[in-house]
């Protein structure tokens, strides 16, 4: 990878990032795609080109708009440098004849983190709706290899098994507790990882999101900053899951099975 390509690389993936906010902004407020430019989320004003620039525009700002002087989201730059980051490590770290298939896919968790970790809701856009993505993908072939490095068993099996576990954990607790353990988009969202990346994706994806949710949650308590009784959104800790485990599947399932 020579410097100028990762420069155009990079550039895209800013680019891009800029759009996933656009979209999940979009989807969870219900605002059509045929209207205007972007706009302030607090007072209306269209902005102009000059401040839609990726993660340079907030920071010139510093985080707030140049019309209201209300504060912009830190999700914008957050969301924007992490399509760069896990785009650029895509790139690096998996085989090329993957790259389409997985490019959607980490598309639509960065969409599902901006927005559950804003509104706590997750667009079926980006789960339910995405899963017959992967099952073609998987049908498909270029150059004899698949667009998707699993077979469409695998697929569905995953989906099954994405959307059954976190569905029976739900239902447990509601007849324990009388109250749901997880959202719907939660479970959506793991049929959705399935889809992708099969049952093991599943599981390792659940892990780990388990753990590094357990992790925040206990240091925020601990820390003052959150209760026991405030509720964490699970939707983003599951898509970094699922981000990790396809970034260094191989390693994991290494790990896993030896």
């Amino acid at each position: 990878m020579t410097i100028l390509f990762l420069i155009c690389l990079i550039l895209f993936l800013a680019c891009w990032g800029s759009f996933l906010n656009f979209l999940a902004y979009r989807l969870v407020h219900d605002i059509s795609f045929a209207k205007a430019r972007s706009i302030c989320p607090k007072c209306h004003y269209q902005i102009a080109w000059f401040d839609l620039i990726p993660i340079i525009s907030w920071l010139n700002l510093q985080g707030i708009c140049r019309n209201c002087q209300k504060t912009i989201s830190k999700l914008y730059p957050i969301i924007e440098f992490l399509t760069i980051l896990i785009g650029v490590a895509l790139f690096y770290l998996c085989n090329p004849e993957d790259w389409i298939a997985y490019f959607i896919f980490i598309s639509a968790l960065l969409v599902v983190i901006r927005t559950d970790l804003q509104t706590m809701l997750i667009s079926r856009f980006t789960t339910l709706f995405l899963i017959p993505v992967p099952i073609i993908l998987s049908l498909v072939r270029f150059n004899n290899y698949p667009l998707l490095p699993i077979t469409i068993t695998q697929s569905i099996n995953g989906i099954f098994w994405g959307y059954s576990i976190l569905f029976l954990i739900n239902k447990i607790t509601w007849l324990i507790a009388k109250k749901d353990g997880l959202g719907q988009g939660d479970i959506d969202l793991l049929a959705m990882i399935g889809a992708f990346s099969g049952i093991y994706g599943v599981w390792l994806s659940l892990m780990i999101g388990s753990i590094l949710g357990s992790i925040i949650g206990i240091t925020l308590i601990y820390s003052g900053k959150s209760k026991l009784q405030t509720k964490l959104p699970f939707g983003p800790f599951l898509a970094i899951g699922a981000i990790v485990y396809i970034l260094f599947q191989n390693q994991l399932l290494t790990l896993l099975f030896t």
